[in-house]
């Protein structure tokens, strides 16, 4: 495996800044504008106070027997919780937050992050998203494409019931708003907020495939819970087509933006905001020890470890029985701003949107509307007030059960092994997995 990294010598990155203004006068990053005049300074705190998710190693076995470390598969993966980060900053504290150096995590600050943390009671763990991917079709190590990650970040966010976000993911190019309305005003059951076990069999020795449970009732409406939009597209053929940049700059610009899960061939990045025709992003590329490793692996009290049928799964991670060691955050914020040219860019990616009310998702359909749709010609995406009549009617995604199925492992180094994501794949993986446990679950 070739080791992809990132060099911190302030000469390499200062270099980098310095070059950003060189083709525009303004910076957007996530709905927020920097001008020139006022410096690099205001543009590096904010970007560096956006979650960083990178490559760990030496964590506990996803599984209990599979990788220790995420390098060559994850970075889709750490992608999508660079996303998830930056919603629930937006969530619970807001879109100003600002990080502080060498200051200790605390609040709710502190109990996002722990929500990310490499073990398998972190309910956006990497363990979680790599193994909630076996019900996308993805064995543990196999790597995601944009589309896979939003299915995922949308089956995990059911569990979250202290953010009680609810995830829509766009289907064909299209954002239909009255499957929108639908989802923002679903509560989601009781039943759905917890995996069912089917067979008394050990979870550790099986294949859990999960299987969806869409069934709702006509009382299990509420008002409009904060919503994630994520509208995955395609963008050309091999490459991304120029006609798109001024819509991906204005899409930039919208209070609601989230940033782009999307990358480079053979490389998932974070991008996060524009500079003329550079696009600004969050490079998971970097290998770095587990911050659990440091201390000692220590477990958290969230009950993942035994999950009662008759229980909810608990919104989050819990700060009770932690040490008194103060959690290290140095690692998960970058103070580079690195930034590629759009023309770089793969043509397939996902767009997020964050409406914490009905009134911010009317907003956002009047500037898709008026400033993002007309900007490109075809449009970015289409959104339509009601589903097309020759599609099936919607069935919103309120959780999940748990199905246990013994299957062979697909062989990732076997010559007809295909991986259909209409994403470009790692060329080089790690050995294949041979044995797949869900920690979700103790039977």
């Amino acid at each position: 495996m070739v080791d992809s990294y990132l060099t911190f010598e302030p000469s390499f990155w200062e270099l980098q800044d310095n070059t950003l203004f060189e083709t525009s006068d303004h910076v957007v990053v996530l709905g927020k504008r920097f001008d020139k005049r006022a410096g690099l300074e205001p543009l590096r705190k904010y970007v560096t106070s956006r979650f960083w998710f990178t490559y760990r190693r030496n964590f506990a076995p996803i599984g209990g027997t599979g990788p220790e470390t995420d390098q060559g598969w994850g970075c889709m993966l750490r992608c999508a919780q660079m996303l998830l980060g930056e919603v629930l900053l937006r969530r619970h504290i807001g879109r100003n937050f600002e990080w502080k150096e060498g200051v200790p995590p605390s609040g709710d600050y502190e109990r996002i992050l722990r929500m990310f943390l490499d073990e398998k009671t972190a309910l956006f763990s990497i363990h979680q998203i790599a193994q909630m991917g076996v019900s996308e079709g993805k064995s543990v190590g196999e790597w995601f494409g944009p589309n896979t990650a939003a299915q995922v970040i949308k089956k995990l966010a059911v569990f979250d019931s202290w953010s009680g976000i609810a995830v829509h993911v766009a289907l064909d190019n299209i954002l239909v708003s009255s499957d929108v309305q639908t989802i923002a005003t679903l509560a989601p059951p009781k039943d759905a907020i917890k995996l069912i076990m089917e067979d008394n069999r050990n979870v550790d020795e099986s294949y859990l495939t999960l299987v969806n449970e869409s069934s709702v009732s006509d009382d299990q409406k509420c008002d409009w819970r904060p919503l994630l939009i994520l509208v995955p597209l395609r963008l050309g053929l091999t490459s991304i087509n120029r006609c798109y940049l001024p819509a991906i700059e204005n899409y930039f610009k919208l209070d609601s933006c989230v940033g782009i899960i999307g990358g480079r061939p053979n490389h998932a990045l974070y991008f996060i905001g524009i500079a003329g025709d550079k696009l600004i992003y969050l490079d998971p590329h970097y290998c770095r020890p587990s911050v659990l490793e440091k201390y000692g692996n220590t477990r958290f009290e969230d009950g993942f470890d035994a999950l009662d049928v008759n229980e909810d799964v608990p919104a989050s991670v819990s700060l009770k029985g932690l040490n008194d060691e103060t959690l290290d955050d140095s690692s998960f914020h970058c103070k580079m701003l690195l930034h590629m040219s759009y023309d770089q860019i793969d043509p397939s990616m996902a767009l997020a949107f964050f409406c914490e009310s009905a009134d911010a998702f009317e907003r956002l359909t009047l500037d898709l509307k008026n400033e993002v749709f007309p900007a490109s010609q075809p449009p970015l995406f289409e959104q339509l007030e009601n589903r097309p009549k020759y599609w099936p009617p919607f069935e919103p995604y309120t959780g999940v059960k748990a199905k246990i199925e013994m299957k062979e492992f697909d062989d990732m180094c076997a010559p007809n092994y295909v991986i259909d994501d209409g994403f470009e794949i790692l060329e080089e993986t790690e050995d294949p997995l041979t044995d797949l446990a869900d920690d979700m679950l103790d039977a």
